[in-house]
């Protein structure tokens, strides 16, 4: 696949994940609960590391050093995946938690496209 058509699939992960962390904000406005808006706080944060490499990754130009950061980047991409239960967990309405839960999938199957 040519480099820019994987950075066009990272963009749209981008787009993804940052809809995830806006639910989570959504989630959070609607708890007082210090326990729950500690657990979002750190699912939050979570998807903010992760975009940062994301981010991090569609500004390399050499092409091993992006294939090398792409094979690391799937790599964590299934460790986010496999905490769907814990996003579940957190958020509390239903609803909200399939949509971040929809987010975060899609933008882990464009990763796997890499």
């Amino acid at each position: 696949m040519a480099h820019d058509e994987q950075k066009q699939l990272l963009f749209k992960s981008v787009s993804c994940l940052r809809a995830a962390q806006v639910k989570l904000m959504e989630a959070s406005r609607s708890s007082t609960d210090p326990v729950v808006l500690a657990k979002i706080n750190n699912e939050y944060s979570q998807l903010d590391s992760f975009l940062t490499q994301i981010l991090h990754l569609i500004a390399i130009d050499d092409d091993q050093v992006f294939a090398d950061s792409a094979g690391a980047l799937k790599t964590q991409a299934g460790v986010l995946q496999s905490e769907e239960d814990e996003f579940k967990a957190v958020v509390a309405k239903v609803d909200m938690a399939a949509e971040i839960v929809a987010c975060i999938a899609e933008a882990v199957s464009l990763i796997a496209k890499l």
